[in-house]
């Protein structure tokens, strides 16, 4: 028979202290409410946070195509100029066979043989965005190959381009283009302009120059600009082009006849040194010849009579248009000026007679007398310009002997005689120009055609 108790253990009796029925009223209440709602959906919460995301989302993707439409607007010339050629130079030769190409002209890579410095190959659109679609705004001016705009590139760099005039034959034109890029790719002076590169695209023959801040001495010996040159300046210019002369007839590995010195020809850099440009007609020169006969090219009141007339081509050629060049810096007057009285229109037969009175100084800048001169240094220059314009080629003196007497390395043995020149009053009928050849002993008329150009 089994007899069940009630009977607790000691060990397992829990005993707890009697609680007053108030304090555990207390506790079994609901506690007090806080100011963040613990009952409250996430929904509220999140939908502001994804907001606030797709804000800052958005704002980060409106930086970037800003930065991106900026970056465009400010460099797309550099953007266009890389996908055309992957490197910013290419040597001579890959540059000469697009010309070839571009131009279709074989067997032409024979012209182009010789010591050719690197050069740039531009893309037309760039040579556009640079000048601003060539803008009349940025017209610099002409010359023999074509008119020049000023343009930028997308590295700050200044450019002068040079487009190939679209009224020129295309046989004439490319014949200039690929000259003018043979001749000035194959020599490097501090008195010549330098060539950056050029672009023959379709149907384009653009050569670029590096700017010239001060342009051309044309604009300022003539009036076409208000800068005025102290005789430092003008003696700087003087023995700059005579040292630029200098090394295209004896010091470069090639003899070269530029053809068409003249004051427009001559461009100023930001110190107002000189460097000759334009060598869309100049001519490599054989060593063992005197002169070559070949067509009149040039410029009028520069030419040397024995070229203008007989086509007989020599550095003398360049030596004359010289000693035109230096009466117009001194003078700051054009070589010829048909406004003026008959005995003051052409400025060396004017010069001579003056020279001839010992009143040489009358033909010299009134400004310049004004801001005072050296007189010795400027008979200098005039008694070196007289013995370029003799009137017989072999009288001329070479350009290491003039830049010898420019800078007083040597004395003034020879007295000039009176020059030879082209007196273009007497000159045109309607069909043919006449010229006269006035030397020291006699005036001779003499008829040619028209000269080709």
């Amino acid at each position: 028979m089994i007899i069940f108790t009630n009977t607790i253990q000691p060990e397992c009796l829990l005993l707890f202290p009697r609680m007053p029925r108030r304090i555990l009223q207390v506790q079994a209440e609901e506690p007090p409410s806080s100011s963040v709602d613990l009952n409250v959906t996430p929904k509220h919460h999140d939908r502001a946070l994804f907001f606030f995301l797709g804000v800052i989302a958005v704002l980060i993707i409106l930086v970037i195509l800003v930065f991106i439409f900026w970056k465009r607007l400010k460099c797309p010339a550099k953007e266009i100029e890389n996908k055309a050629v992957p490197r910013e130079y290419i040597e001579p030769t890959e540059v000469m066979k697009m010309i070839v190409s571009n131009i279709q002209q074989p067997g032409q890579m024979e012209f182009f043989s010789g010591s050719l410095r690197t050069i740039s190959y531009f893309d037309f659109r760039t040579l556009r965005r640079a000048t601003k679609n060539f803008h009349p705004r940025n017209f610099l001016g002409s010359g023999g190959f074509g008119p020049v705009y000023q343009g930028k590139l997308a590295d700050g760099r200044l450019i002068a381009v040079k487009t190939l005039s679209l009224d020129k034959s295309q046989q004439q034109g490319e014949k200039e283009f690929l000259a003018e890029v043979r001749m000035i790719t194959s020599i490097q002076h501090k008195n010549l302009v330098r060539l950056l590169g050029c672009c023959t695209d379709g149907p384009q023959r653009i050569l670029v120059y590096e700017y010239m801040k001060n342009r051309s001495l044309d604009l300022i010996i003539h009036g076409k600009s208000d800068q005025f040159l102290n005789w430092r300046t003008r003696f700087q210019i003087i023995l700059g082009v005579a040292r630029g002369l200098q090394y295209l007839h004896e010091d470069s590995h090639l003899r070269i006849v530029h053809r068409d010195i003249k004051a427009s020809n001559i461009l100023l850099d930001e110190k107002f040194q000189p460097r000759i440009g334009d060598f869309g007609l100049a001519r490599f020169f054989p060593e063992d010849q005197a002169y070559l006969s070949t067509q009149f090219a040039g410029t009028l009141g520069y030419t040397a009579p024995e070229y203008a007339i007989r086509g007989e081509l020599s550095e003398k050629a360049d030596i004359y248009s010289f000693g035109v060049l230096v009466l117009e810096i001194i003078s700051c007057r054009k070589n010829t000026d048909l406004t003026l009285p008959s005995e003051m229109q052409y400025l060396p037969e004017y010069a001579w007679k003056l020279y001839e009175k010992s009143m040489l100084m009358e033909i010299v800048d009134p400004k310049l007398r004004e801001h005072g001169i050296v007189e010795k240094d400027v008979m200098q220059a005039f008694h070196v310009a007289l013995l370029c314009l003799q009137p017989h080629a072999e009288l001329r003196p070479a350009m290491s002997e003039i830049v010898a007497m420019l800078t007083f390395k040597v004395e003034m043995v020879s007295t000039p005689m009176m020059p030879a020149f082209l007196d273009r009053r007497r000159v045109m009928d309607d069909e043919h120009h006449s010229w006269e050849a006035i030397s020291d002993a006699s005036t001779t008329a003499v008829a040619c055609d028209s000269a080709p150009t």
